[in-house]
């Protein structure tokens, strides 16, 4: 079901689309568990890396390393806001790590093995439904193709991307961990704008977040669907997309591609 605010039958002519990654082109195997920190939800593969600090850091309890990775993705979402500048996963482990008492060379070198395993988990674990697959493709015929993902391991990112056999649709793809800044910043859209050589209103912006994916666009000049798959209620004083679908193929039917 498509809901706009505006009238369907005046839906702008676009000259490109511009999509988020996890929860709206990629998905994620219901087996990853979501956890609560500093009131955000965020995705949590540790309970698979019980066995690499077993083996990393044998004197350190998993509850432990768990209670201090919790704390310091805490304090990194705390401090985003106002410059959304992205830490980058090896750093999160790390600060982690230095945390429980490890000194910086030893907690560097650890650090990157953990996030490159966690990683690894983590693209594995991302499944592509082929009726995205198929959506994009399609729309690669009418319009230029963006992504722009608040992802903190870019070549992870563009290794899904490759995986699924999407890489080369997209003209412009945005990954926060290289470009140094997270959504909503309004850099971020300014940098997929710059690639994509467009102006904000020939860009629609796709998205599963009213904050970065409808918030952050529509301040940015662009309109912006809202991928709303779990018929989430609306917030008060949460922003207000120009359109909002259950699905993503629903784009089709809202682009004139299908009746």
């Amino acid at each position: 079901m498509i809901v706009s605010r505006k009238n369907p039958r005046m839906v702008r002519r676009y000259r490109a689309l511009v999509f988020d990654l996890f929860d709206t082109v990629v998905l994620f195997s219901p087996r990853v568990p979501t956890i609560q920190v500093a009131g955000t939800t965020w995705r949590s593969t540790l309970g698979w890396l019980r066995e690499h600090i077993e083996r990393d850091l044998p004197q350190v309890p998993f509850d432990d390393f768990l209670a201090a990775m919790s704390e310091v993705t805490g304090e990194i979402v705390r401090a985003r806001h106002p410059q959304y500048y992205e830490v980058p996963s090896r750093e999160r482990f790390r600060r982690v790590l230095a945390r429980l008492g490890h000194d910086h060379a030893a907690a560097a070198a650890t650090a990157e093995r953990l996030s490159l395993g966690h990683m690894a988990h983590l693209a594995a674990s991302t499944a592509m439904p082929p009726a995205h697959a198929e959506l994009l493709r399609r729309l690669r015929r009418s319009f230029a193709l963006g992504l722009v993902s608040n992802f903190d391991h870019g070549p992870t990112a563009l290794a899904i991307l490759a995986q699924h056999d999407i890489a080369d649709l997209f003209s412009s793809t945005v990954i926060s961990a290289f470009f140094g800044r997270r959504k909503p910043h309004p850099d971020i859209y300014g940098e997929v704008l710059r690639q994509l050589d467009c102006a904000p209103h020939e860009v629609l912006f796709i998205g599963d977040t009213l904050d970065d994916d409808v918030g952050g666009p529509l301040a940015a000049g662009m309109d912006a669907v809202w991928l709303n798959s779990r018929s989430a209620p609306g917030t008060e004083g949460a922003p207000t997309p120009t359109y909002t679908v259950r699905e993503l193929t629903e784009l089709a039917v809202l682009l004139g591609l299908e009746r």
